[in-house]
């Protein structure tokens, strides 16, 4: 599991003429109990539900935010790496039981159109349980922000045994 993260903001501004415009802001922050979601409609019953799909798995993540202006006023393309752990409680391919564990790691970038400049100050350094993604770009771009693109994903689950992606998903969890 990757050291736990703590909040900060490094902001580098464009060239020295254009010191006006914003340049790309890294932020981190500890989201210790994520709950992580599968596609729904599975057969099983393991799966707790939520608001973002089943939850099959319980997370411990370092989220990265990499936030860099895309070109149009207000608009800016977001990055967000994660890297941790996860306790499984149910198979993600079928919510039945089933208890794994192991490494996570994964990518998702989306467009996002914000007034306000988005800020590692605000962004909490460790996050409430079930805070998903989105609580998190709200507290990075002060609480007015909208998704507008992007959304493509990568997560690589057990080393690459199980991948959630854009496309689908493919591979098996292990059990143990």
């Amino acid at each position: 599991m990757a050291a736990a993260a703590t909040a900060g903001a490094v902001l580098t501004a464009g060239p020295a003429l254009a010191a006006s415009a914003p340049g790309t802001v890294y932020a981190v922050t500890h989201s210790a109990q994520h709950n992580d979601t599968t596609v729904g409609g599975l057969p099983g019953t393991a799966c707790q539900s939520s608001v973002n799909g089943p939850v099959w798995s319980i997370d411990n993540l370092a989220e990265k935010f990499t936030a860099t202006p895309d070109g149009n006023p207000g608009e800016w393309s977001v990055t967000i790496d994660v890297t941790g752990s996860f306790a499984g409680f149910a198979d993600p391919n079928t919510c039945n039981a089933l208890a794994s564990n192991g490494p996570v790691h994964g990518t998702i970038t989306y467009i996002v159109t914000s007034p306000n400049v988005p800020s590692g100050a605000g962004l909490l350094p460790n996050q409430a349980p079930d805070t998903g993604l989105g609580a998190a770009l709200s507290q990075l771009f002060g609480g007015s922000y909208a998704i507008t693109g992007g959304g493509d994903y990568t997560f690589s689950y057990q080393n690459g045994g199980y991948v959630q992606n854009t496309a689908g998903i493919t591979g098996a969890i292990r059990g143990h």
